[in-house]
């Protein structure tokens, strides 16, 4: 396993090197944005693994916001000043507890190995106030594998983890989380097996002309068939570990 120290380095030269981000992140926000609809509260709000902080100064127009990450965060504190920033690693942080109304964690856990991934959910949980509610995504293991080579192509980062759905969501469940909503984000990766079925661009045409084209990707998103899965889970509310 890649050392924290190599890690780190890592990151600090990665988002430095940070300008804007592209669709693939839009997606992804769009549906972080979609989800906490459905969230009770979001005042006060922790972006898990900020990375460069960009989604952090998104969420600081909707509550008093929080990042945290493994790298150097001068740069995000300089571009995002409505945001408080605190450089640490997470699995060794002395965090506070019941401290957030939402947890926002957008492409991270896979780059946490397991079985660590489940301590990194249970820092998740123990940020949470009774209630509160946790927003995830991360590359949906199932299309990773539908892109030859097994989606090493991917990424570079040092640790690249995958999970399922049912892998995710197990996770979650022994963590104590309730699962609320499940989907996935972004059509149009993978062309091996049942992916490339769903991404034919000659189905989608057809599909486009018979008016069923936007129908059809609800559900091919449904069925967990985009490149990323996004979760709603909460945070019992009889749950008062933690709260003083």
């Amino acid at each position: 396993m890649t050392a924290i120290s190599e890690q780190r380095q890592f990151y600090d030269e990665r988002w430095a090197a940070f300008t804007y981000p592209g669709h693939l992140e839009l997606d992804r926000v769009s549906k972080v944005i979609d989800l906490m609809r459905h969230v009770r509260t979001f005042a006060r709000i922790c972006d898990l693994g900020c990375g460069a902080g960009w989604i952090s100064g998104i969420l600081s127009h909707f509550g008093k916001t929080v990042g945290v990450d493994l790298s150097d965060l001068e740069r995000a504190r300089a571009r995002f000043p409505n945001c408080m920033f605190i450089s640490a690693n997470i699995l060794e942080w002395e965090y506070p507890r019941a401290a957030f109304d939402l947890v926002v964690s957008s492409e991270v856990i896979e780059h946490i190995p397991y079985p660590m991934q489940r301590k990194y959910l249970e820092i998740a949980y123990g940020l949470l106030a009774p209630g509160g509610a946790l927003i995830l995504t991360t590359p949906n293991r199932k299309t990773m594998d539908a892109i030859p080579g097994g989606g090493r192509t991917w990424s570079n980062q040092p640790i690249e983890d995958w999970l399922d759905k049912h892998g995710l969501n197990a996770l979650l469940h022994g963590v104590g989380f309730q699962l609320k909503r499940s989907t996935s984000v972004t059509l149009g990766i993978g062309n091996m097996g049942m992916h490339r079925f769903v991404n034919s661009p000659k189905l989608n045409v057809a599909l486009q002309r018979a008016g069923l084209v936007d129908a059809w990707r609800r559900l091919a998103l449904a069925l967990d068939f985009g490149v990323h899965l996004a979760v709603l889970a909460e945070k019992p509310a009889n749950d008062r570990r933690g709260v003083s």
